[in-house]
């Protein structure tokens, strides 16, 4: 079976992909070993930090903030796609204080506000009228109204059916067993080949999260990823916390708009299994009631976890052309950021492959054209 582009791994970030391929008329093939989202993509909260993150400026907050810049007209034309609208929260973030840590915010502020970004510095009592039923010890909050949350696995679930709309062809339950190289110097991947597929491409775009470091071994290339382990859960609140995903330290507690809260998400090194674990999900519970009291009664909907692939030795993600290919592309090791990082992700990865390049991108200067159908956002 032959196309212009073989994607191996349908997360967020492949789908992604396949999607902004699609959109630009390439033929395009998309396989994963289960179902859509059925890796890290589907433990992910989806909540996008780029304006509130803490560091002022540098190459990984210049990502966040062109990939965040992207997403509302990304979302206008994958909605235009698919004729219905997507379940979006733009109410914003709020990331809250403890005493003394103000200060620390200040040069980010004033990097945003220069930049023309909207985030403030909310006193307690703005905080307390902004969104009650928070306990009232908080040294108040940076509230982020532009920065978005959306629900990974639907939005996943959108890119693949708007992508099958343009052309692109999907293979669940497919994992890719072999990669067939050329003997060439600078070599080529030949072909793809799974239980049922054998697949032959002009370009493979390796996309597939933790499952990239064995099939990047196969063809002898280094790329060392450790898996980063997270539990959530969803609770039934109706009435309590409808406005902003609120973020406490390592804690979001994010209003889904339907009576439902997902409380999440854990950051475990070296955890033994992904399964998620009582103590774990009783300390979130802990720290969700202590922070919002009337959640004690909240009822226990589901409980989840699921591994984020975090790069070893070097920043995330890893993005372009794999070191000594032609025509292999790496899109992964997005960590905690696949969500957020998706929109520009994809638009990298669709300009290397119509580019032919054959640099690794360098991320600080790629120019990004407009998408197909939508207006283009200004990068900051």
């Amino acid at each position: 079976m032959k196309c212009d582009v073989v994607v191996i791994g349908c997360g967020v970030v492949g789908c992604a992909i396949a999607y902004e391929l699609a959109v630009a008329g390439l033929s395009v093939i998309a396989v994963d070993a289960r179902d859509p989202a059925a890796g890290s993509t589907g433990a992910a909260l989806g909540v996008l930090v780029g304006i509130s993150s803490q560091q002022p400026g540098g190459e990984t907050v210049n990502l966040r903030l062109k990939s965040l810049a992207q997403f509302d007209p990304w979302i206008a034309r994958l909605e235009a796609d698919l004729g219905r609208s997507l379940p979006v929260n733009r109410r914003g973030l709020l990331q809250l204080l403890k005493e003394g840590e103000a200060e620390a915010w200040q040069a980010t502020l004033l990097a945003r506000q220069a930049a023309g970004y909207s985030l403030h510095l909310l006193s307690p009592s703005e905080l307390g009228s902004l969104q009650p039923g928070l306990r009232t010890d908080r040294a108040g909050a940076i509230y982020s109204p532009q920065d978005r949350q959306i629900q990974p696995k639907l939005l996943t679930q959108a890119l693949v059916e708007a992508a099958q709309s343009r052309g692109a062809r999907f293979f669940f339950h497919q994992p890719v067993q072999r990669l067939k190289r050329s003997p060439d110097p600078l070599f080529r991947v030949h072909a793809v080949y799974t239980p049922n597929l054998s697949l032959s491409a002009g370009q493979v775009i390796l996309a597939a999260g933790l499952g990239s470091s064995p099939l990047a071994d196969q063809l002898q290339l280094q790329l060392p990823l450790q898996a980063v382990k997270g539990q959530a859960l969803r609770v039934k609140a109706p009435h309590i916390l409808l406005g902003p995903v609120i973020t406490d330290e390592e804690l979001h507690l994010v209003p889904l708009g339907d009576g439902s809260l997902w409380i999440g998400a854990t950051v475990e090194f070296h955890a033994p299994h992904p399964q998620p674990t009582l103590l774990a999900l009783q300390d979130l519970l802990a720290r969700a009631v202590a922070l919002c009291p009337a959640l004690a009664e909240a009822t226990l909907m589901e409980h989840w976890a699921g591994q984020r692939p975090r790069p070893s030795g070097q920043r995330a993600p890893i993005l372009g052309l794999a070191p000594g290919y032609s025509n292999l592309y790496l899109a992964t090791g997005h960590y905690r950021n696949g969500v957020l990082l998706a929109p520009i992700t994809a638009a990298i990865l669709r300009d290397l492959v119509l580019q032919g390049e054959t640099q690794l991108c360098d991320l600080r200067s790629f120019a990004l054209r407009p998408a197909e159908g939508s207006q283009q956002t200004p990068l900051r």
